[in-house]
């Protein structure tokens, strides 16, 4: 994701040769990075194929945790990973959630691996801390693929993949979105999720090493930390509610949670009586809609998001699976992830009312997909 304001390929053409990209590659235990072509394709299929080769023929017990699962991302990355797996009918899934917890995220994994599973797909959430657990399951002969948090380490050794955007750059993509948002100028805020994890850490780094090349714009809430938003829409509008108090201009915000819990930010703002700033975070069916309420009586209110690459979790899935079945692929580990939506550039966000409000339109699920296999049980 760097310098990416290209746009994502939109036609669905590419669908087909995106399928055909896909099922032909296969899982490494090197980390890779998806060459331009290839990365188009892959965001524009939302890491679909139709390809079952992963699956392989060997019954296994694959592992599935994420260190919070308590809001719309957890269940949308969940349908990723699980409806995926799903296309094996020798893939057993038994299903974990560290509900924010370092210590029961550690004993759920220890766990799984004294229950016998084979392969794990986990969002390490808690980052490092949770390298030690997963460098046991994989000298257990658990094959281990992380995805959505860094948990440090070394890929390849520690565990088999570690599947993500680059974070870093989708900071710095953030950043520059926000800098021709404000013309340049202004006081900016950062909201970030729990404290210290590793997707706040590397998306601030990147967005603040934008904002510091420019002398008239002001990271009012430093470079450093954060406020706690905890990735919950009513801790956000409260962490924002303080920020409208202690800060009496603010010209733009840069958010690295998604559009459902980001909703905070928008009812503090309406409970403030202030008018809507630039705000660029990742995407949610609910605030597309809410933009299209509120623009007209905010005039400065732009939007731009990323796509909230929940469906990640179906390439993580693949190379658990291949990696247990002893079968070789070589799909991407890290991806270059665009601005989704731009009402900069006139893409104005997409509200589905035929989707729940805490959807997202990039993962390409129907409802019904995404109800069946966003459970955690």
């Amino acid at each position: 994701m760097r310098e990416l304001f290209t746009p994502l390929i939109t036609s669905r053409t590419a669908l087909a040769a995106a399928a055909i990209a896909i099922g032909t590659i296969g899982i490494g235990l090197v980390a890779s990075r998806a060459d331009d072509a290839k990365n188009d394709q892959i965001i524009d299929a939302a890491g679909k194929t139709n390809d079952m080769s992963f699956c392989g023929t060997k019954p296994i017990v694959l592992g599935i945790h994420d260190g919070f699962g308590i809001n719309g991302w957890s269940k949308s990355s969940m349908a990723a990973v699980r409806s995926e797996a799903a296309k094996c009918p020798n893939v057993k899934q038994v299903v974990r959630i560290g509900q924010g917890d370092l210590q029961k995220s550690i004993a759920d994994v220890n766990g799984m691996v004294a229950q016998g599973i084979n392969a794990l797909v986990i969002i390490p959430d808690f980052g490092k801390s949770q390298l030690p657990s997963l460098k046991n399951a994989t000298q257990a002969g658990v094959k281990v693929v992380a995805w959505a948090a860094d948990p440090g380490g070394t890929a390849g050794k520690d565990y088999v993949a570690y599947v993500d955007d680059d974070v870093p750059a989708a900071g710095q993509t953030l950043g520059n979105w926000m800098v021709k948002a404000v013309h340049e100028q202004g006081n900016i805020i950062y909201l970030g999720g729990p404290p210290g994890n590793p997707v706040s850490v590397q998306t601030l780094s990147g967005a603040a090493e934008v904002l510091a090349k420019y002398p008239k714009i002001n990271l009012v809430t430093g470079v450093k930390d954060w406020p706690i938003t905890n990735w919950d829409a009513a801790q956000t509008q409260k962490a924002v509610t303080a920020l409208l108090a202690k800060y009496p201009q603010i010209d733009g915000i840069i958010d690295d949670q998604d559009g459902f819990s980001g909703l905070g930010v928008l009812r503090a703002y309406e409970s403030a009586n202030r008018p809507m700033v630039p705000f660029t975070l990742l995407e949610g069916n609910q605030l597309a809609c809410d933009y299209a309420k509120m623009k007209p009586s905010n005039a400065k209110f732009e939007l731009g998001t990323m796509t909230a690459r929940t469906w990640l979790g179906r390439i993580a899935a693949r190379k658990a699976i291949a990696a247990a079945e002893g079968l070789p692929n070589d799909e991407p580990n890290i991806y270059r992830l665009p601005i989704y939506e731009d009402t900069l550039a006139g893409k104005a966000p997409t509200c589905n009312a035929k989707q729940p409000p805490d959807a997202y339109i990039s993962a390409q699920f129907t409802p019904e997909e995404l109800e069946t296999y966003g459970k955690t049980e």
